[in-house]
């Protein structure tokens, strides 16, 4: 034990660095899934947690790491959770507690028992020690995400809350990535529909059906506002003034793709659907209403949407919506953002350092 506090090697690869100092490894327990969370160290950044998985993306000579939802970057090691520190510490104190209680038992010379007696018949002494209890560690508890993505530059297996921008290893934006994630779950529900239909009828699969395309419409939403979000930033727009805008004079007009397309134009001077087919835009507009009734109105044809689309369905009668009709607008949806993507942000952010 070379008269120290710590005993060199074991679990922790316990290492004298000094004649009164150690260094020691104190590995962070992952998740189920080998996920390690981390934690963006802005305090102003929301959410600012994400997960990564050891062993992908940059494996050596990684010198930073970035938030996926602000970019702030740091070394890898910057991105620790509070939980994550807190039972390092705790593994630290908990090993130094161990070596005091080895020093003192093994400078007093005491048995299993730790008790010893001194002295003969008449006179006799004893020397009894308990250390106390040590200190508890738990593991830090891990969130659970649902968002999974790989990194397609860098191989980065992670995990993130909501829409996020760029990979934590290479700082690439993969906006995009996660926003055709998100679709891939709803055409994972529609390839589904069949064999719902056969097996719970066919109110659970029309059901399933309007889900996906709320699902759809609240993906196109999102991703909108992101993007303004992300544009609004870059343009130097305050953090006040952008919560103000996304809502007052934004707020739900990206469900609506007449009102989503006077937004770009008077925000940002862009015209969203530019570039595409009237036919292909006026029949994803069509589909896009289909959401009204779905959501406010069981599904059923109301005055409100016949109004808004002027077609010869009956009023009261359930909304016409199709897996196709999703799909196509899945479809057009990606092709709208991935060129709408192109024209808001330069490909130079991936580099910035």
């Amino acid at each position: 034990m070379r008269n120290g506090v710590f005993k060199e090697g074991g679990p922790y690869k316990i290492e004298r660095s000094g004649q009164d100092e150690y260094t020691m490894s104190v590995p962070i327990p992952a998740d189920a899934d080998g996920l390690i969370g981390r934690e963006c160290p802005d305090s102003l950044c929301s959410p600012g947690y994400f997960k990564v998985k050891p062993g992908t993306g940059i494996t050596e000579d990684q010198v930073k790491a970035y938030c996926p939802y602000c970019r702030h970057a740091n070394e890898p090691g910057g991105f620790m959770t509070k939980m994550q520190v807190e039972y390092a510490k705790n593994v630290v104190l908990r090993e130094a507690e161990q070596g005091i209680s080895n020093v003192i038992e093994n400078t007093l010379k005491l048995g299993p028992s730790r008790k010893k007696r001194f002295g003969g018949d008449f006179i006799s002494m004893e020397i009894s020690y308990k250390p106390g209890h040590l200190v508890p560690v738990r593991p830090p508890i891990e969130e659970e995400l649902r968002r999974d993505v790989t990194c397609p530059k860098c191989g980065l297996e992670h995990a993130v809350f909501g829409l996020a921008n760029w990979c934590p290893d290479c700082g690439t934006d993969i906006f995009l990535v996660h926003v055709d994630k998100e679709f891939e779950v709803v055409r994972h529900m529609l390839g589904d529909v069949k064999r719902r239909r056969e097996q719970l009828g066919a109110r659970v699969a029309a059901g399933d059906v309007e889900n996906a395309l709320e699902d759809t419409v609240s993906i196109f939403e999102a991703a909108l506002r992101a993007m303004t979000r992300h544009y609004m930033k870059n343009s130097g727009i305050s953090d006040a003034d952008l919560e103000d805008a996304l809502r007052k004079r934004i707020a739900n007009k990206y469900q609506n793709v007449q009102l989503a397309t006077e937004v770009f134009k008077r925000e940002f001077g862009v015209e969203l659907f530019e570039g595409f087919d009237k036919g292909e835009i006026e029949a994803f507009r069509l589909t896009f209403e289909k959401r009204h009734p779905i959501t406010h109105n069981l599904g059923i044809v109301d005055r409100k949407y016949l109004e808004k689309v002027r077609s010869g369905e009956l009023e009261g009668r359930d909304v016409p919506v199709s897996v196709e009709e999703i799909e196509i607008a899945i479809a057009f949806s990606n092709r709208v953002l991935q060129k709408l993507h192109s024209r808001l942000f330069t490909s130079t952010e991936d580099d910035r350092g």
